[in-house]
């Protein structure tokens, strides 16, 4: 980002002691709530870091998964099987939580 953008107005013309206010939105988080049949259609990316490998593609269900687990901590087979996500996604979103990821392969 540069000094002026597309859209903004230069400052030069805004008159003098006018009241403004910056507002930074690059870190905006919103919830879209989507209704169940459409989820399949929704994804989103993670990429890897420096393009060392593939970016992983994730659909709202391994989201919801993750956040599952953070409450309740159950096993990856419980997660495999309540969210319907394949045992590697399972076994990632125990391996990532903090407080299960030293139980070692029990939860896994």
């Amino acid at each position: 980002m540069g000094a002026l953008q597309p859209g903004l107005p230069n400052p030069a013309v805004l008159p003098e002691n006018w009241h403004l206010l910056i507002v930074d939105f690059k870190d905006c988080f919103f919830t879209i709530h989507l209704h169940p049949d459409d989820t399949p259609r929704f994804a989103f990316t993670l990429p890897s870091i420096n393009k060392e490998a593939p970016a992983q593609r994730f659909e709202w269900t391994f989201v919801k998964a993750r956040e599952a687990h953070s409450v309740f901590h159950q096993n990856a087979k419980g997660l495999q099987q309540q969210f319907n996500i394949t045992k590697d996604e399972a076994r990632g979103v125990v391996r990532t939580c903090p407080e299960c990821s030293h139980h070692g392969p029990g939860l896994g």
